[in-house]
């Protein structure tokens, strides 16, 4: 789908066909690739990795290796009252510009009651002690969940939320781990409506609706170049009256953005070139009232949407990849099917991300044999490779995350609920696994054996990061009580290419 490299558009697109024109023999050369970034480190305390079952039809591959997961830590004492989440500021997939840091709003029980705390990663990535994210007067910074995360430029990132004070309004700022948080711009409504992303130089985009049921209804992104220190002008794409929901931004290479959002039954998209060129609003589908919705934009002038579609007890998951000049056609069912156990479907699927390699992978909950099941797939020019399935068939596997690595490779994270004496599943007892994975010729996904990093227990909202200059993986999810807890991949990282 393009490339993101800072390069001549020949040589990225030169690069990005290199990818598809491989020999078959790249197949094993990749397979190589996978137990290198599996290899444990010498001398770890290594947990045997789960052994992978084959799904029916299923194109990866998976081996047994060992690897090593710290044991589970607990961060702090006061609970989140949503998912915790990482980040590490950079300014390409192998450079870190700054200190990693942990984020989370706390719960109106906590000192100081509710408000957004922040945890700095250290080198060998062991979070420090959490405290208040502080303004530059030194007041904490009254945020409420549901936060936004994500890197921004000069060793920073952004946190958008909802302020616990004046009717919900929406705040976005910007600082670093250890450091003030400063204003970076005002979001309309809830932190829920709006949605944040970083680009591959570490530049960020801001989505947000503006304008609600005046008649004027929009939505608004901001852009803050990776050489900047200020928002650009803010550009609002108008959009039909009443309020939208499940609003979500993709940056590309060049700051070329993507927003998707539905409103009145239906599910749109908008391209936004650098340029400024006036690009239409395209329809994609009609969806129901909760569409989970994720995009990711190329600088060859292509992009995809992916979303899953739940009516009543029923999902389907689409995919709509455009042609040249961000032109969507018809979107492709993945597939279809009555949710297992009477769930419903996760938030957290489906995912779209941008590998290292340029390549681009997805992941989604799916359903094989009355079981949730987590499927991966490559997408290049062609569009949809052959489709994975990398959790086990035989046991419930809901997505957590999907995360790119700094050497090609990605990682996978779901959860997998326990079954309950009469019948269905527990979702509040429930295990925490993690699969790491490549696109290898041809157009395929190869993931090793599915890695235990919790046992079965309270893990909800697990997210994961990785830090750009080591390689480790670092998981975090609310344990018992809503506690942040955490664990770090040991496991050796490939050679850097």
């Amino acid at each position: 789908m393009g490339a993101q490299r800072e390069l001549p558009a020949r040589r990225a697109r030169a690069e990005l066909l290199s990818l598809r024109t491989r020999s078959p023999q790249a197949a094993s050369v990749a397979a190589g690739a996978l137990a290198a970034l599996c290899a444990a480190v010498p001398g770890a305390a290594a947990r045997p990795a789960r052994a992978a079952k084959a799904a029916p039809g299923a194109t990866g591959s998976a081996a047994t290796h060992s690897v090593a997961w710290s044991t589970a830590a607990t961060l702090g004492t006061c609970a989140a009252a949503d998912a915790p989440r990482a980040t590490f500021p950079r300014d390409r997939p192998t450079h870190a510009t700054g200190k990693g840091a942990i984020v989370w709003a706390t719960t109106g029980s906590c000192a100081g009651g509710a408000g957004a705390l922040v945890s700095t990663i250290s080198a060998n990535d062991v979070p420090g002690r959490p405290s208040p994210a502080r303004a530059p007067g030194g007041a904490g910074l009254k945020l409420r969940a549901p936060l936004a995360l994500a890197p921004a430029p000069h060793g920073r990132f952004a946190i958008a939320g909802s302020a616990t004070a004046g009717g919900g309004d929406g705040a976005l700022v910007q600082g670093s781990a250890g450091g003030a948080f400063s204003a970076l711009g005002a979001i309309a409504g809830a932190a829920s409506q709006n949605a944040l992303a970083t680009g591959y130089l570490g530049d960020l985009a801001a989505a947000s609706p503006t304008g609600g049921a005046s008649g004027r209804a929009g939505v608004r992104v901001d852009v803050e170049r990776y050489f900047a220190s200020a928002l650009s002008p803010s550009r609002v794409v108008a959009a039909q009256s009443g309020s939208l929901s499940a609003l979500t931004v993709g940056l590309d290479f060049r700051t070329d953005a993507i927003v998707a959002w539905r409103q009145k039954g239906a599910l749109y998209a908008h391209d936004l070139p650098a340029s400024g060129r006036e690009q239409p609003t395209q329809r994609l589908a009609s969806v129901g009232p909760t569409p989970r919705v994720t995009a990711l934009i190329s600088d060859d002038n292509r992009a995809i949407v992916a979303w899953a579609d739940q009516r009543g007890a029923t999902t389907s998951v689409f995919l709509d990849a455009s042609g040249s000049g961000v032109r969507f056609g018809s979107p492709r069912v993945l597939e279809r099917f009555s949710d297992p156990a009477g769930l419903s479907y996760p938030a957290t699927s489906p995912r779209l991300v941008r590998l290292s390699s340029e390549s681009v992978m997805i992941a989604w909950s799916g359903a094989q044999h009355g079981h949730w099941v987590v499927r991966t797939a490559a997408i290049d020019l062609n569009g949809l490779g052959s489709i994975a399935t990398v959790s086990d068939p035989a046991v419930d596997s809901l997505l957590s995350d999907l995360q790119p690595g700094p050497n090609g490779e990605a990682l996978a994270l779901w959860t997998e609920p326990q079954p309950k004496p009469g019948g269905g599943l527990d979702t509040h007892s429930q295990a925490l696994l993690a699969a790491r994975g490549i696109d290898a010729f041809p157009d395929r996904t190869i993931f090793g054996a599915p890695e235990q990093i919790a046992a079965p227990g309270a893990n909800d909202d697990a997210t994961l990061a990785f830090d750009p200059d080591s390689g480790r993986a670092l998981v975090l999810w609310r344990g018992e009580g809503g506690l942040v807890q955490y664990a770090v991949r040991v496991a050796g990282a490939a050679p850097r290419r």
